[in-house]
């Protein structure tokens, strides 16, 4: 039995994966919100319920990282075609903290998932059965990540980083084949990102229904860039390009459709957006990001809101690098 050499120098450093980020920053910000975009609809399919698929991924994280301390690693198939798996208990209190949930709802959404057939608690021990594994099933995501990391290899080659461009068939069979190593990794990135942005507009729904916004803006704004613009889209003027160029909006009905989230509940959370004033309705009924006067870094500097933003984005920003560091180092590793 031969041991493989890790060959360090083939590593793609940090600080290659940030370069090629920043210089192509406005097409892989796109692939970022549809990935996001894609990801939270899934999620809020599974239950109709953010915070109780929050909960559930968490544990499901729990396990993942076990399995990275004690060296094991599932591929896909594998991990799935168990019956059932432990996970380390749960405290009530360390979930209610680590997720933002209140202790009364944590424990009320735990009894919702073991009533469900999600979870099942078995003397000392507790376990998802196959209900919770097919609930949390990535398919879709793996290929939404496949593509998204294809398109990043794509930047990375014609910086002279790679070799060449890698098929999303190429990485999607990657990914499946090590997918408790690199889904530990985007959960790192992941649910961190969530748990932010909870923090910031109060619940997962309103940031969902502000995200879907902030995501058509972005594809306006590329629009305009293309016909109109040859200046340089970066993190640090983002925010103030998405309100200057991103000038078409969404109606509620196609809020509600796009997100999966219900029309009355997302109109809820469109006025109280309008009432925080990070959305604006137009004369046409069409909610739009921010909807102010031509914005600058000078003002996003005076504005607590504005900045707040910006500085959330900045903070997914570094997550996101160091996710895309791991995954492809695990990726040619493996």
């Amino acid at each position: 039995m031969s041991l493989r050499e890790l060959k360090f120098s083939d590593q793609i450093q940090e600080e290659q994966i940030k370069s090629v980020y920043h210089k192509n920053f406005n097409y892989i910000v796109t692939e970022r919100f549809y990935f996001q975009q894609q990801w939270l609809h899934a999620a809020y399919n599974r239950f109709k319920d953010f915070d109780k698929y929050l909960i559930l991924i968490h544990l499901i994280n729990r396990t993942f990282k076990a399995y990275k301390d004690y060296q094991i690693k599932n591929s896909f198939d594998e991990f799935y075609a168990k019956e059932a798996y432990e996970i380390p208990k749960i405290n009530v209190i360390d979930l209610s903290r680590d997720l933002l949930i209140s202790k009364e709802t944590t424990r009320r959404k735990i009894l919702e998932l073991e009533r469900d057939g999600v979870i099942k608690k078995d003397k000392k021990k507790i376990m998802i059965n196959r209900k919770g594994q097919e609930f949390q099933k990535p398919k879709d995501s793996i290929r939404n990540m496949a593509r998204l990391l294809s398109r990043f290899t794509d930047f990375l080659s014609k910086a002279g980083y790679l070799d060449k461009k890698v098929e999303n068939s190429v990485l999607d069979k990657k990914i499946r084949d090590n997918f408790t190593q690199i889904w530990t990794i985007f959960f790192e990135f992941q649910i961190p990102t969530i748990i932010g942005w909870k923090k910031f507009f109060g619940d997962i729904e309103t940031w969902a229904v502000w995200a879907q916004c902030a995501y058509n803006q972005n594809l306006v704004m590329n629009k305009g860039f293309k016909e109109n613009i040859s200046t340089e889209l970066t993190m640090d003027n983002f925010v103030e390009r998405l309100n200057n160029w991103g000038n078409q909006g969404l109606n509620a009905m196609t809020i509600s459709e796009l997100s999966g989230i219900p029309r009355p509940t997302a109109l809820r959370k469109l006025n109280y957006l309008i009432k925080r004033k990070l959305l604006k309705k137009d004369k046409n009924n069409l909610y739009l990001l921010f909807g102010l006067p031509r914005l600058d870094t000078n003002t996003i500097e005076k504005d607590v809101t504005l900045k707040a933003v910006r500085d959330i984005n900045k903070t997914n920003e570094d997550r996101f690098i160091r996710m895309l560091t791991k995954i492809l180092n695990t990726i040619v590793f493996n």
